[in-house]
């Protein structure tokens, strides 16, 4: 379970940076910044790292890497709304923070 999430939420955060790189924002990761938001490149990653977590035993790892990406993601969902760049349509809970 918590390796599919792993998955899960990098390829979340994947689409979420790819979404507010198109408008204008900027990578902060400058490990992530060469590679690109590539949901395959980043669920590819994930797959590998939550495989190599398993086989060395370190699953309490992984649990620590999902509490981490999950902040990663609501950090990009808030950059995507302040940016505008989810529209109202798709959005529950959808907040117009400027003009």
């Amino acid at each position: 379970m918590p390796a599919a999430l792993f998955v899960t939420l990098n390829v979340v955060d994947a689409f979420l940076t790819k979404t507010a790189l198109s408008v204008g924002a900027v990578e902060l990761n400058p490990i992530m910044a060469s590679i690109g938001s590539s949901m395959l490149v980043k669920g590819g990653i994930a797959i590998a790292l939550a495989f190599i977590l398993y086989y060395f035993r370190q699953q309490k790892a992984l649990w620590l890497l999902n509490i981490v990406l999950f902040g990663i993601v609501l950090w990009n969902l808030s950059i995507c709304f302040i940016m505008d760049c989810i529209p109202s349509d798709y959005a529950m809970f959808y907040i117009h923070f400027f003009g």
